[in-house]
């Protein structure tokens, strides 16, 4: 169960795994997840089922409490993120204005985002409702194949690479803020491609909270550990930056349906790769990797992906 937020990617890769021994030529992987229907503390209880030591247990915050504590130990270790945490959720407000499958599409300013207010309250300290995915509904689906593909309307999308690692289960053996497994499945799948970060156009990254985004910058690479607010202050991850990440606004903006959210991602990468992304269109969009966990930095997955 601590595999659930990332069994879209986990069904992509075990995809791919099945072409490459020959056990099949075509794979449909479909991702969908239902969580609107039940109330607050079903859907939070069933999530929590994703964490070894909350599993089964009640939480009045759910995984928002799980993640505030990384906020926490990210403001001791590296002074107070709570602005950063505002920029980064702005920026994926921006993105998904021009998402139409993006749940939600109000473009909030950094000024809201970093305020506690009756319309943006604490979800659990230090992270506002701002900072958080919503529950969603979605469902996604690709089709994987090791034949040429000759009549389509735009060119296929070729894995590169691809790359898992899982992390210990119990809390007490993992640095909150080195997502050390993110990191090893990140450089797997880059190796397996042969590029670095500087040869990506963007990234599509497992944003569930905004917190888990800024630990990213640092873990992948695109800053110095504690480093991460640079990556704002300097543009780089913006829409028009060097390398944006979630152009699609991520799930903290597009929505996380979790067992929809892995495909999903692959989907809209793709969808960027031929030139088919519309409104959320980069200009520069030759090769992408995309990040997708489960747990807390738990189970990794990393694709890379060009046209």
């Amino acid at each position: 169960m601590e595999n659930a937020c990332a069994s879209g990617s986990a069904a992509v890769h075990q995809g791919i795994t099945a072409i490459l021994a020959g056990t099949a030529h075509r794979v449909l992987v479909v991702g969908a997840e239902k969580m609107t229907a039940a109330d607050a503390q079903v859907v939070g209880a069933g999530l929590l089922g994703a964490d070894y030591d909350l599993a089964g247990q009640s939480s009045s915050t759910g995984f928002a409490g799980l993640f505030a504590t990384v906020a926490r130990a990210y403001n001791e270790r590296h002074g107070d993120c709570a602005d950063t945490l505002a920029l980064i959720a702005a920026k994926s407000h921006t993105n998904a204005r021009v998402n139409p499958y993006a749940h939600l599409r109000k473009d909030y300013d950094a000024t809201f985002c970093g305020t506690v207010s009756p319309a943006n309250p604490l979800v659990a300290a230090p992270l506002r409702r701002t900072d958080c995915s919503p529950v969603s509904d979605g469902a996604a689906a690709l089709v994987l194949t090791s034949e040429a593909i000759t009549s389509a309307a735009h060119p296929p999308v070729r894995f590169l690479g691809v790359g898992h690692a899982n992390d210990h289960l119990p809390s007490s053996r993992r640095d909150p803020l080195a997502f050390a497994a993110t990191e090893l499945a990140w450089h797997r799948a880059l190796d397996q491609a042969g590029v670095d970060l500087a040869d990506l156009s963007f990234l599509e990254v497992h944003d569930c909270f905004t917190i888990a985004e800024l630990v990213l910058y640092e873990a992948l690479g695109i800053t110095e550990r504690g480093k991460g607010r640079q990556a704002l202050d300097e543009g780089w991850v913006l829409r028009e930056g060097r390398q944006p990440v979630n152009p699609s606004g991520g799930l903290k903006s597009k929505g996380h349906p979790v067992g929809a959210t892995g495909v999903s991602q692959h989907v809209l990468t793709a969808m960027q790769l031929t030139g088919m992304a519309g409104d959320m269109q980069l200009p520069c969009a030759d090769l992408a990797a995309i990040h997708n966990m489960g747990g807390l930095a738990v189970a990794n997955y990393v694709s890379v992906l060009g046209r």
